[in-house]
């Protein structure tokens, strides 16, 4: 063997440990879940609070090893499957012959079998395949499995996923996003022939266009989802409202810092904000702080919050305040910390009949996480300054939004302005 070869050898075997080093972690996540689990059933909890255990505990291990809790969770029930149901690929595991990525594609397969016999079989034949084909490959091998073992079940599979079609967007460096959609293979190849179609067509258009084919294609796409929102003050491409936190004084030019989205994901370099300023029709939204920087509160009447309250909030905190969960703040819950009663007891003073709807009381929890706090799974408290901390079986974390903000909250009233204008240098506020 040539030293080459050697080093090559090595890297395997590196590999191969790393691989066995991913499957004693997943085994051991599995069990600290499963203890918590148990130690809820000997205490004779309900069902779902046996389940909420389960939870925290997920989210215990996410926060310790770095990760995110949904990819725990898949990582909790497909190393259970290999455990269980696969032994032959979760001894292969073991032995480092197979990768995560691998022993979770070949769990999955085995969740969409029916009959036992065919997870035998997969158990019995996938190993083999995996351990000397890439990870695309075994997908395609995996699919290819499921439709000649199971055909009846195909359709409704198929059915059944056509129900997690969905739209995703992705923050990328340099100004750049990731647009992905999860549709019906039919569709999406009929979207894939006319993005080509209409590339082809633009590119041919004029006789010195040099995009490639792959540029034309996106700039297609863009125009035809953007030309659907035509407005009075734009040309065919909507409306540009930033939803970002921003410097005036980097609106002005007079700054370096950077823009970023609510959710702390997109990053706005200057010059990009610049150019947005100068388009015709973009509108800026801002919150006004006090002189130190705090956020200013507001009192409403209702259980809900209006829509610049609402706008407020979501600017304020970004996304769900639970560590290590990055749902946005869209797509979240507005909880009151101190709930807010609609029918309270008889007798109490009228300041302490029901929770306020103020920003000092209301936080983003994503429906999963609000869920766990209302049933008493998760605890919080707050301090002073209006700060959350997350109680858990074996630490106390402090919340997290995208920024992980420490503001004051103030029991005075937030201003909430759009700036509208089509040049930096002539702003005009507009109170909401």
């Amino acid at each position: 063997m040539s030293p080459t070869d050697t080093l090559l050898a090595d890297a395997l075997d590196a590999s191969r440990r790393v691989w066995a080093g991913e499957a004693e972690q997943a085994r051991a996540v599995l069990r600290f879940v499963e203890t918590r689990r148990t130690d809820a059933l000997t205490q004779g909890l309900s069902a779902r609070q046996v389940e909420d255990a389960r939870q925290v505990a997920i989210l215990e291990a996410a926060l310790e090893l770095h990760l995110a809790q949904g990819f725990v969770a898949n990582l909790v029930s497909a190393t259970r499957t290999l455990v269980v149901d696969l032994p032959v690929v979760w001894a292969g595991h073991l032995r480092g012959e197979v990768d995560r990525a691998k022993a979770r594609e070949i769990a999955s397969t085995a969740w969409k079998l029916h009959a036992p016999e065919n997870i035998t079989r997969l158990d019995e034949t996938v190993l083999a395949y995996a351990t000397s084909h890439t990870l695309g490959q075994l997908k395609g091998w995996l699919r290819r499995f499921l439709i000649r073992v199971e055909p009846d079940y195909a359709i409704e599979r198929r059915k059944t996923a056509q129900q997690d079609r969905n739209v995703t967007i992705t923050a990328l460096d340099d100004g750049m996003s990731l647009l992905q959609a999860l549709i019906p293979t039919t569709d999406a190849l009929l979207i894939d022939r006319d993005l080509t179609l209409a590339a082809k067509a633009s590119r041919h258009a004029t006789t010195d266009d040099d995009r490639t084919l792959a540029q034309a294609r996106a700039d297609a796409l863009v125009d035809t989802l953007l030309r659907k929102d035509v407005t009075a003050t734009t040309s065919g491409r909507g409306r540009f409202h930033v939803g970002i936190t921003v410097s005036l004084a980097t609106l002005l030019g007079l700054s370096s810092e950077p823009g970023v989205s609510a959710d702390g994901q997109h990053v706005l370099d200057p010059g990009l904000l610049a150019e947005l300023a100068a388009q015709d029709g973009t509108l800026f939204s801002r919150l006004l702080t006090d002189e130190h920087g705090g956020i200013l509160d507001v009192t409403e009447l209702g259980r809900f919050p209006t829509q610049p309250l609402r706008r407020a909030l979501n600017l304020i905190d970004g996304t769900c305040d639970v560590p290590g969960c990055t749902r946005p703040a869209t797509g979240c819950d507005v909880d009151h910390q101190i709930p807010h009663d609609p029918d309270p007891p008889p007798g109490q003073p009228p300041g302490q009949q029901r929770g306020p709807t103020t920003a000092a009381n209301l936080h983003h929890r994503c429906p999963p996480h609000h869920g766990l706090k209302t049933r008493g799974a998760l605890t919080v408290t707050h301090d002073e300054d209006g700060n959350a901390h997350w109680h858990l079986p074996t630490r106390t974390i402090e919340a997290e939004t995208a920024f992980t903000r420490a503001w004051t909250r103030r029991d005075r009233t937030i201003q909430f302005v759009e700036i509208r204008h089509t040049h930096p240098d002539h702003i005009q506020y507009r109170p909401r």
